[in-house]
């Protein structure tokens, strides 16, 4: 096993609701690898409304 330790950023989607984000985050950082541990560090607001979500995560990779 070896785990592998991630910052990741993500743009957050329009189309994303709230109540789907979770799952939306899973999917992004299952490419990378088996998920063993994740959490949504922040989330940064630009002027013009674009999100972008800050995750940190820990995979077997």
């Amino acid at each position: 096993m070896r785990l592998t330790s991630l910052q990741r950023q993500f743009p957050w989607p329009a189309d994303v609701p709230l109540v789907e984000l979770r799952s939306w985050i899973r999917q992004q950082l299952a490419q990378e690898g088996d998920l063993l541990r994740w959490a949504l560090t922040a989330v940064h607001s630009s002027a013009d409304g674009a999100r972008t979500l800050q995750v940190e995560a820990v995979i077997n990779a």
